[in-house]
């Protein structure tokens, strides 16, 4: 399936998701064997932090249960009746970047499912259920009454800079506020570059201030090519997923032309919302605002790499208390009687030598030697 789901941009108020049917077969994973184990940089990592206790919002295609997710349960769904069904094979394989109990990032997070769009619905009239801003806003919303810590956004919406001017953002913005004010971190694909998203278009929610923008990496050194420009990348390519049907794992899914890989922006936006998870989950009560100066402080420069290992390995983000200005005061002001004193013992030691000296030259002794 594509990577990145465009959004059907709308400037509508909140309303009711319409009643959907399924008109398109689901998207079916290419299975794979399971990897051996868990990577030895993912179990060091682990000693830091698994993001346990921190609740990360999937508003995506819906997560479907899977046993290497251990914390999954629905929040609400705009396509259909189940949060818990990924007719797309997309939604699950970011939740398991997240938090998968084998290669996931965080395993101790806690998935929220909070299905917003598909590619294989139609409304009540035959309308694409693709999702738009109005559908986007209330899942932000739904995510932040779930309890969200963490707000992951694989699925965004790319338009001509010209256009986006013209959307009606109002309630989105108020749904990203309403987040930084709850304290919960939003993180959002950056997009995927192609004939409807070009260099120098607008993506929104990427586009704003308070999320952090991810786009993919081909390799360690090389941003993908397919990649939207963003100051923060993470590898784009899921050789191992978990796959949305059956419990197992894929590489992708199947097409008439083989096997398309899961690659794309939507898988390493989650890399950056799982890193999230473990500084909120080592420094509870940390701002959103400080989550994002540590991940930008992490990035690497030249294309801003994220490793989850330098986000959470930092020091402690608490500012040092300020410490008083440290004055030594002589107790008295008077002088010393030391040099006095000392001197008055000189003298007198001086005399009682010359004393001496007197008594032994009268000596009859001496007058003999004389």
């Amino acid at each position: 399936m594509r990577a990145l789901l465009p959004l059907a941009l709308l400037a509508l108020p909140v309303v009711a998701a319409p009643a959907s049917a399924q008109d398109i077969a689901c998207a079916v994973p290419s299975v794979v064997q399971a990897p051996a184990e868990t990577p030895p940089e993912l179990a060091e990592l682990r000693r830091f932090a698994t993001g346990a206790g921190v609740r990360v919002a999937v508003i995506d295609t819906g997560v479907a249960p899977h046993p290497e997710l251990r914390h999954l349960r629905p929040g609400a769904d705009y396509v259909a009746d189940d949060a818990l069904f990924d007719c797309d094979s997309h939604g699950t394989v970011v939740a398991g970047i997240i938090a998968g109990n084998t290669l996931g990032i965080a395993p101790g997070a806690e998935i929220i499912s909070v299905r917003q769009t598909s590619a294989h619905y139609r409304g009540a009239e035959g309308e694409s259920v693709a999702g738009d801003l109005a559908t986007l806003t209330d899942a932000i919303n739904n995510a932040l009454d779930e309890g969200a810590h963490v707000l992951n956004l694989s699925v965004v919406s790319c338009v001509e800079s010209g256009l986006a001017e013209r959307i009606d953002t109002r309630a989105l913005n108020a749904a990203l506020t309403r987040a930084e004010r709850d304290g919960a971190v939003v993180v959002a694909a950056a997009g995927n570059t192609g004939a409807d998203c070009e260099p120098g278009f607008t993506v929104i929610p990427a586009n704003a201030t308070t999320v952090l923008a991810v786009g993919a990496r081909e390799d360690a050194h090389t941003i993908a090519g397919y990649s939207m420009a963003a100051d923060l990348s993470a590898p784009g390519h899921v050789p191992y997923a978990l796959a949305s049907a059956g419990g197992g794992w894929a590489d992708g899914t199947h097409t008439r032309d083989g096997t398309r890989p899961y690659a794309g922006t939507s898988f390493a936006a989650p890399v950056v919302s799982a890193s999230a998870a473990l500084l909120l989950q080592r420094y509870p009560g940390i701002t959103p605002a400080r989550v994002r100066e540590l991940i930008y402080a992490a990035a690497e420069h030249g294309g801003g790499a994220i490793d989850p290992a330098d986000v959470v390995s930092q020091l402690h983000p608490d500012e040092p208390t300020p410490r008083a200005t440290l004055t030594i005061a002589p107790q008295s002001n008077e002088a010393s009687h030391t040099a006095a004193r000392f001197g008055t013992v000189a003298l007198g030691v001086i005399a009682l030598a010359a004393l001496c000296a007197v008594a032994v030259s009268t000596s009859p002794s001496a007058r003999r030697r004389g």
